[in-house]
């Protein structure tokens, strides 16, 4: 059959039309374009952008990037780099998952804050949401020398050799951890992520975050820990705990180890727990450490376990918070577990209650993998729910007091 030479002339155009789409197929999925906002927004944006010399950082999303089309619309301010003291404001959208950082070059204070944020609200309909970056506190270690006794160490302080192999991945979200201590020696690790360095890079030089991953490797030695660090010597921010969070559940973990908290709400906070329970990661989350019946988030939040702390008697420790929004008690007072540079120390808290119960999920959903294994059958994970109600059944109660009643979470 003789073909037409006149079609024939179209091949290469056919074809050339085919690689273009295909390669477009393929940027778009490197680099997607989100088309978020309306050309009058990023005018807006561009134009506040410019105005109050704003630095726009993405903070995570689960896939498509809001930044390609920031770029793309020329709304930024090339080369700006916010100085990090300075209180920013985090945007966050309903139709969109993405979250955004606005760090102002010039320090304002919390009313020229306010303002800012109402204006960017005004004029971009996409903003679902504008806060200011609040500090996050770690909940400090403290001593309470009362009548009961403290455990020594409720822990065998020697390392027991583990499989990184199909292991839980908890994840500790705190001051980074000394990974060169001896007490990890058999420990795995997962890569992490610096927060604040936008780095790997774990050294921790305020002492907390290896002194909970030693408690979680020693009590689950069968865990994988992934360090993410968000605070520093001179402090950190919400901003650091979400673009931390968002790492996490983009590397699959499987429990979050919370043991920081902030004072205020925070909608963008509450939005990334609810994101990781939608990916089935289980958030274990301190109570606080001010020995009232105060809100202290992420820990009132819903879709975490909210843990108080208690001495060796099982009584709530005097600092530990209490109230309806805790969930569970463990043993928190005088604690001895790793510090950076092969050291060794007791701390007191319900940061530490909130490691052994860490630990004690891990265990759980470790076991909870093995049953399945050994029967052949697929592993079907535990819910948030089902971990909940397993913590909560269990046979030790707090005898009296504010937690009257509560289960004690003990390791095995």
């Amino acid at each position: 059959m003789r073909m037409n030479k006149r079609w024939l002339s179209y091949i290469p155009v056919t074809l050339a039309v085919l690689v273009a789409i295909a390669v477009g197929f393929i940027d778009a999925q490197n680099h997607p374009i989100t088309h978020i906002f309306t050309a009058e927004s990023l005018k807006s944006m561009q134009s506040l952008n410019y105005k109050y010399r704003m630095s726009v950082s993405d903070l995570g999303t689960s896939g498509l990037s809001i930044m390609p089309e920031l770029i793309k619309a020329d709304v930024l301010l090339p080369g700006l780099t916010a100085p990090r003291e300075n209180t920013g404001l985090i945007v966050t959208f309903d139709d969109f998952d993405g979250m955004l950082l606005l760090q102002p070059e010039k320090k304002l204070t919390e009313s020229e804050l306010a303002q800012v944020a109402s204006e960017y609200n005004a004029d971009i309909p996409e903003f679902s949401n504008i806060e200011p970056d609040q500090e996050v506190a770690l909940e400090s270690p403290f001593y309470d020398f009362g009548i009961f006794a403290a455990r020594e160490s409720s822990v065998d302080l020697s390392s027991t050799e583990s499989d990184a192999n199909d292991a839980v991945r908890v994840a500790v979200i705190d001051s980074g951890v000394d990974e060169t201590h001896e007490i990890f020696a058999d420990t795995h690790f997962g890569t992490g992520w610096n927060a604040i360095d936008e780095d790997t890079s774990m050294y921790d030089d305020v002492g907390h975050g290896t002194h909970i991953a030693g408690i979680i490797a020693v009590s689950a030695p069968e865990a994988q820990i992934f360090p993410y660090k968000i605070v520093d010597a001179n402090g950190g921010r919400l901003s650091n705990v979400l673009s931390a969070l968002s790492r996490a559940i983009s590397d699959e973990v499987d429990v979050i180890n919370t043991s920081f908290g902030l004072s205020s709400p925070s909608y963008a906070l509450e939005e990334m727990v609810n994101r990781a329970y939608d990916d089935g990661i289980i958030i274990v989350s301190a109570a606080g450490n001010s020995g009232k019946d105060v809100d202290f988030f992420p820990a009132s939040y819903d879709k975490t376990i909210a843990v108080a702390g208690v001495d060796a008697g099982d009584h709530k420790m005097t600092n530990s918070n209490f109230g309806n929004f805790v969930d569970v008690a463990a043993y928190g007072y005088h604690v001895r577990s790793s510090l950076p540079d092969n050291r060794y120390g007791y701390k007191s808290g319900t940061s530490q209650a909130t490691a052994f119960v860490s630990a004690a999920v891990a265990k759980m959903l470790s076991a909870a993998g093995l049953d399945a294994s050994e029967t052949g059958e697929p592993a079907d994970k535990m819910t948030f729910e089902e971990v909940l109600s397993t913590l909560q059944g269990g046979s030790e109660k707090i005898p009296d007091g504010e937690l009257a009643g509560m289960a004690v979470v003990k390791v095995e």
